[in-house]
């Protein structure tokens, strides 16, 4: 999948500047910190687990103070089932020693099996639908970001879900959540997103 059409936006990712292109390996701490949950290198995945009700979260040690596009491969590891979560634009609190401001997107979330976009804190926006249902133990490739305050989901070349935020929070970190859930991610790229208006109009039908 190379172009991302979005509302109003047409984002072609041949044309967005590579920043990271990453395999897991023995050295992955080079690349990321471990915030929460136990993490692990095994096989070729990025394998993260927590089993409270909160997100065992994994930060990039590089900070993106640009809008992205943030792909990759996860699957759950069964018999665990829910939240195949990623973030964005995010920060750490350290009085709370918990996330702070980010975007979330992920799949069979949200206690409901629902798909989509939070922004974190709590209260702030949320798009989010059941219309999307993720296989558990499969594999599914994710294509994520932001694209001047328009967050984007897509699962297997499927557009799950996109928002545009009036009060979109800009540069952080990125990384993975896995909520109440064990996660196991590989081939992650991160692109400086670049897009261009598209023109959109119904031509008549009848």
């Amino acid at each position: 999948m190379n172009e991302l059409k979005l509302i109003g936006k047409l984002i072609k990712l041949d044309e967005c500047p590579i920043l990271l292109d990453y395999k897991p390996d023995e050295n992955w701490r080079e690349h990321w910190q471990v915030m929460k949950g136990t993490w692990e290198c095994k096989d070729g995945w990025l394998i993260g687990s927590e089993p409270g009700n909160f997100g065992g979260i994994l930060f990039s040690k590089e900070r993106y103070d640009c809008d992205i596009v943030f792909s990759f491969t996860a699957k759950t590891v069964l018999p665990a089932t829910r939240d195949v979560n990623a973030l964005f634009c995010a920060e750490w609190l350290k009085e709370t020693d918990y996330l702070g401001n980010a975007y979330i997107v992920g799949l069979n979330g949200w206690y409901e099996g629902k798909s989509g976009i939070e922004r974190s804190p709590e209260d702030g926006l949320k798009a989010l639908t059941s219309a999307y249902k993720y296989t558990p133990g499969t594999e599914v490739r994710i294509i994520t970001g932001i694209a001047d305050g328009h967050t984007f989901i897509y699962a297997d070349d499927t557009l799950v879900t996109e928002i545009v935020d009036p009060h979109a929070i800009s540069g952080g970190y990125v990384g993975f959540s896995p909520y109440s859930t064990k996660l196991a991610i590989k081939d992650v790229q991160i692109r400086k997103a670049v897009y261009s208006p598209l023109t959109q109009s119904y031509e008549p039908e009848f």
